[in-house]
């Protein structure tokens, strides 16, 4: 009678080890797919709760590009607005504490008010349906992101966003690379650590 081997849990971290590091070298030596940023000014937000933003006459070109980006990605949100970082932590706090506020993600107990990052995050697919979380336009309140409609319209705050599109097989080892970036640029905002 043939039975299947079952494998043991040090099996299954070594196989998991083996293809990590089989991924990693591969983008050590060929790079991620491609590299793309563009910049958003929150005051050019408007309320696209009720209108698809990706069809915008503002932001219709921004969607086009990113409907070419599939795979797995690792995205920086750069601060490039000269404002005191602790405005930024207090419109968000506001927001958080307002009566109905979507979720949004949870701030450090250290926050190093000198970083020029706002967040570092991933996805496994689908860049830009992310990003409409984040500027606060997804339909279920409950999905956390950003937000940024509802608290940084009225800042003057321009950020841009650095992304980087990888083969479908890194969507697995997007937290590794995750992690990474975010000890690198010590986000103001998310709970990496």
């Amino acid at each position: 009678m043939f039975r299947n081997r079952i494998l043991t849990n040090n099996e299954h971290l070594q196989d998991f080890i083996s293809t990590t590091i089989a991924n990693l070298e591969h983008i050590r030596a060929n790079g991620a797919n491609r590299e793309y940023s563009f910049d958003i000014n929150c005051s050019d937000l408007e309320d696209y709760n009720y209108i698809d933003i990706r069809k915008a006459e503002k932001f219709s070109q921004l969607f086009t590009e990113l409907a070419h980006i599939k795979g797995p990605t690792l995205y920086r949100i750069e601060i490039l607005s000269d404002m005191d970082r602790r405005q930024i932590i207090e419109a968000l706090n506001a927001y958080k504490a307002s009566p109905g506020a979507k979720v949004t993600p949870a701030l450090r107990p250290h926050i190093n008010y000198d970083s020029n990052t706002l967040y570092v995050g991933k996805v496994k697919q689908i860049f830009w349906g992310r990003l409409i979380q984040h500027l606060g336009y997804f339909k279920v309140d409950a999905t956390q992101g950003l937000q940024l409609f509802y608290w940084a319209k009225g800042m003057g705050l321009t950020l841009r966003f650095h992304i980087m599109e990888f083969d479908t097989n890194m969507a697995d080892s997007m937290p590794i690379i995750e992690m990474a970036f975010a000890k690198k640029f010590d986000p103001i905002i998310g709970k990496h650590k």
